[in-house]
């Protein structure tokens, strides 16, 4: 069961794209507060200086693509990470087996670490979207 769990989060959560975790996009009744803060928040900075980055058209209609696609991937990874941790804690505080807490807790340790991955990529993408010129000031703008 395991293995098939891992091979669907491969095969249909990871290639639909990459994103960034945002605060704007996490919905209220969403409890995304075991995950671990982003490393990088760029989307949300390049997505509200548009203007001052002098995004050009392709630009614009690659954040537009990125926006209307990248978050649901992103929560829908939030979202399992999260049920994923909630069945290991009922799993210890029920003293489940120590075998399969061990496994759970390697595929919880697996989906996090894509998700931190996904999250890489989002910055990749806008290394790849934007001149250096607007990168650079996309970080700058961020503080980062």
């Amino acid at each position: 069961m395991l293995i098939g769990k891992m091979l669907l989060t491969t095969i249909f959560i990871i290639p639909l794209g990459v994103s960034v975790a945002t605060a704007q996009t996490v919905s209220e009744s969403r409890d995304v507060s075991e995950l671990s803060s982003p490393i990088v928040l760029l989307t949300p900075v390049v997505a509200r200086n548009a203007d001052h980055l002098q995004l050009d058209i392709d630009q614009r209609s690659a954040l537009q693509d990125w926006m209307a696609k990248s978050p649901a991937v992103r929560e829908a990874l939030e979202d399992l990470v999260v049920a994923q941790r909630n069945e290991l804690r009922q799993m210890i505080l029920s003293g489940a087996d120590i075998e399969a807490r061990t496994e759970k807790a390697a595929y919880v340790g697996q989906l996090e670490s894509e998700l931190l991955m996904m999250r890489s990529s989002c910055v990749e993408y806008w290394r790849e979207t934007l001149n250096e010129e607007q990168f650079a000031q996309a970080l700058q703008l961020a503080d980062i």
